[in-house]
């Protein structure tokens, strides 16, 4: 039960590290800030729960992976996984697109300068 919790806390911390470290900025302010709280989070949760639905596999597998259900209990696994993490991942991906972008310096179209 520790090694879970530790597999668990490990790859939650590795998602919000990787999220905040190489996702684009979003805007500034407090919008901007929980966006970005709630995008790093939902990262962190869905690779915790890709780390422990692996480790819910490799113990299927050491405890009972003889007799040819190895299969089975793989693609069971891999079910799982895309299951619960990809949801969590798919909400964590709207909430990244519906947040607010960073100020950016107003641009002049090329239309605009173009005689008409």
């Amino acid at each position: 039960m520790v090694i879970l919790i530790v597999v668990a806390v490990v790859c939650f911390v590795a998602g919000v590290t990787a999220a905040s470290q190489w996702l684009p900025d979003l805007a500034d302010g407090s919008v901007g800030a929980i966006a970005f709280f709630v995008v790093c989070g939902l990262s962190g949760a869905a690779l915790g729960l890709i780390g422990v639905n692996v480790d819910s596999m490799v113990r299927e597998l050491k405890e009972g992976g003889r007799g040819g259900f190895e299969t089975l209990i793989v693609t069971d696994g891999l079910v799982s996984i895309l299951r619960d993490a990809g949801t969590i991942a798919g909400l964590a991906l709207i909430a990244y697109l519906l947040a607010p972008g960073p100020n950016r310096p107003e641009t002049a179209s090329p239309t605009a300068d173009s005689p008409r």
